[in-house]
């Protein structure tokens, strides 16, 4: 977990004086919950986002191989949120991600998935498939049954669409979890490899 002393710090050094109201710690805007003064909203917004990216602010680009690649971008960014979100990452007939989009917001333990907020997105912008990506504030990326049964869910969905979905992975500070590696929903379709 990050020091909150040198986030306040770091805060401090990129707002103006006087921006953090004063019944807010200034580790306090960064709560997605905390609706920012209107004249430091964009640059409280910006702390958010590399706060959740670790660092790390290069986008989600190019060919996906594998599950790792996926991971290797939403872990860093997800594993400390304290809601669940729930991403969908639309890729091209080679693979290539064309969108990563946050489709859902929910609570502490639970995130109501709606499966034409997810498809939109990739119809929309012409994607052939998906992998989703969801988070568990709770540290442990094990699939509920509901995360199972919201995939099948999905696959049923994205299939009369024409659209594949390949993985669903679950990230949490203690690491990941992909349903297509651990084969716990037969559904998911193995991306077929061409160049």
């Amino acid at each position: 977990m990050t020091d909150p002393k040198r986030i306040d710090e770091l805060i401090a050094a990129v707002l103006p004086a006087g921006a953090v109201p004063p019944h807010l710690r200034p580790v306090d805007l960064l709560d997605d919950a905390v609706v920012p003064p209107s004249r430091v909203a964009e640059k409280v917004f910006a702390l958010r986002a590399l706060m959740r990216s670790g660092g790390r602010d290069e986008p989600l680009t190019g060919r996906i191989a594998s599950s790792r690649d996926v991971a290797a971008f939403f872990v860093p960014r997800l594993r400390d949120d304290q809601v669940e979100t729930l991403w969908v990452v639309g890729l091209d007939a080679k693979h290539r991600v064309r969108l990563v989009h946050c489709v859902a917001r929910g609570t502490v333990d639970a995130c109501p998935i709606v499966p034409r907020e997810v498809l939109r997105p990739l119809v929309l912008n012409a994607c052939v498939a998906a992998i989703l990506v969801h988070n568990h504030p709770s540290g442990d990326p094990a699939p509920s049954p509901e995360d199972l049964s919201i995939t099948r869910r999905l696959c049923r969905a994205m299939d009369l669409l024409g659209l594949r979905l390949f993985d669903h992975i679950v990230v949490a500070t203690s690491g990941y979890v992909s349903l297509l590696d651990a084969g716990l929903v037969p559904e998911l379709r193995e991306p077929e490899c061409s160049p």
